[in-house]
């Protein structure tokens, strides 16, 4: 028997439509064909999990193209389509195959293409025809939609969040792959989707009522003919017709197990809706806990300006308050500000500078700040995550830490989440030695910095991130939708 024919690729990204920077290929890093292979093997990302498996069953891997950024605005839609091309042309151009795997996020959008997931899924299962086995892999914030779930055979979304398990479901979802080539099973999809649209802040997967719900999840799947079972409580800052929370249910053949588990499961989310509300301390009264706590790093979360979310990641009002108090001991990641940078290496290491930073992509995260400091590190910004996707290289653009009496600060040129505290280490800071940390992140740094912080302060700043969603105009999303309409 020859060895199975499969075609791997890659499209995530995560679209705030609420941002005023558009997506461009550029800010993707696209990998083609076998660079695909040689950055991701061996990783713990998703793609790095198909390799293993199809590498462990001797099976023919096809890369087609793998692009993920940072979140941010809509895709331009000229690359959107250059990424869905090159995919659908490395499909068609491989000839006969026996399956698909994807690793997609679930919650892309395009300047014209509400639903890019489905689109991309539409045009691969036209190319490959209905006998083809198409899998996927979705963030757990993925938008689920029934384009989606039309051209696909099997959904397997994250049940981390912090993500962690990103290379599970890798693994998890080519299994199901060679199972279903092999012929030993036959994967049905059914879902729920929900009018609820939590925000982000409280969904969490280590406390809070996505706990109670991920236990009947994984009961269900100890079910005989459950493939796996999973829950998308959704992105909040997509103003799309396809929000709100869902769940997938992917049986071996049995459509009204999988539409009764997403059934009653979807039920019991709905009825934990006000579970995923969370209050947030504002910026004066969380700088007065951290001056006056007695040993540190204490994390201030900077919620609002998430670049994990599509905030830009430049917000100064926390960084202002720290700076009026002067505050010591302080390392924040990150500001990004590629005219502050450009300065920066202008003066060279231990050089001083006069001039204004953050503030500069609009009008949601507070103005420039003017500040006086020294340049203690250059780096290039690149560097290998050690928590989350291991093994995997970041590049947050040029980089470069400013010390302002005290308060060192890391600006960069790209928009980053600092989840892994090896951004720190790049250039030059210890995070565990540091009193305070301000971590322009929601919830994904937990899983590496609570380890070793004393505490953590979820900050309610001004941003493009805020859990206080009644500070959007949402205009497209379908009504009745919690939080905004009483159910």
């Amino acid at each position: 028997m020859a060895p199975p024919r499969v075609i791997i690729g890659m499209m995530m990204h995560e679209t705030n439509t609420f941002s005023t920077v558009t997506t461009t290929l550029e800010d993707f890093e696209p990998l083609y064909g076998e660079e695909l292979l040689k950055a991701l093997k061996g990783t713990k990302s998703g793609i790095g999990g198909f390799l293993d498996v199809l590498e462990k069953h001797g099976a023919e891997v096809i890369p087609s193209m793998g692009a993920g950024a940072t979140p941010s605005g809509p895709l331009a839609d000229r690359d959107f389509k250059k990424i869905v091309d090159t995919i659908v042309k490395a499909v068609k151009d491989a000839g006969k195959v026996d399956g698909i795997l994807l690793a997609l996020h679930g919650a892309m959008i395009s300047e014209k293409e509400p639903d890019a997931e489905a689109a991309l899924l539409k045009k691969i299962r036209k190319a490959v025809g209905k006998n083809v086995p198409i899998i996927i892999t979705l963030d757990l914030h993925g938008l689920i939609s029934k384009p989606m779930v039309d051209n696909c055979d099997a959904i397997f979304g994250y049940d981390t969040n912090p993500h962690v398990d990103m290379y599970e479901r890798g693994v998890e979802a080519a299994e199901t792959l060679i199972n279903t080539i092999n012929g030993e099973i036959r994967p049905v999809i059914a879902f729920k989707k929900l009018p609820m649209l939590p925000p982000t802040i409280n969904q969490r997967t280590t406390e809070g009522p996505m706990v109670k719900l991920l236990e009947k999840a994984r009961r269900y799947e100890k079910q005989k003919g459950v493939i796996n079972v999973c829950i998308f409580p959704a992105f909040a800052y997509t103003d799309v017709e396809r929000v709100g929370s869902a769940v997938v249910a992917v049986t071996d053949g049995d459509g009204e197990l999988a539409q009764r588990i997403s059934d009653e499961l979807g039920e019991e989310m709905f009825a934990r809706r006000e579970e995923f509300l969370k209050k947030l301390t504002p910026i004066k009264e969380a700088v007065d806990r951290v001056m006056k706590a007695p040993e540190g790093p204490i994390v201030l979360a900077d919620v609002a300006d998430n670049p994990g979310g599509g905030s830009p990641g430049d917000g100064t009002e926390i960084l202002r308050e720290l700076i009026k108090r002067k505050a010591k001991n302080v390392g924040v990641a990150c500001i990004k500000d590629p005219e502050a940078v450009a300065k920066a290496i202008k003066v060279g290491v231990l050089g001083q500078l006069e001039m204004f930073i953050g503030g500069k992509t609009d009008h949601y995260h507070g103005d420039p700040i003017p500040v006086k400091g020294v340049v203690r590190t250059i780096t290039d910004g690149r560097f290998v995550c050690k928590a989350g996707a291991v093994g995997v290289t970041e590049n947050v653009g040029r980089t470069a830490v400013i010390d302002i009496d005290g308060i060192e600060v890391i600006l960069t040129e790209r928009s980053h989440a600092p989840n892994d505290p090896e951004i720190y280490r790049r250039n030059g800071i210890e995070p565990r030695d540091k009193k305070i940390l301000v971590l322009k992140s929601r919830g994904h740094f937990r899983a590496a910095y609570e380890p070793f912080s004393k505490g953590v302060i979820e900050v309610d700043g001004p941003g493009l991130t805020t859990p206080n969603l009644s500070r959007f105009t949402f205009t497209k999303i379908p009504h009745p939708m919690w939080p905004f309409d009483k159910i």
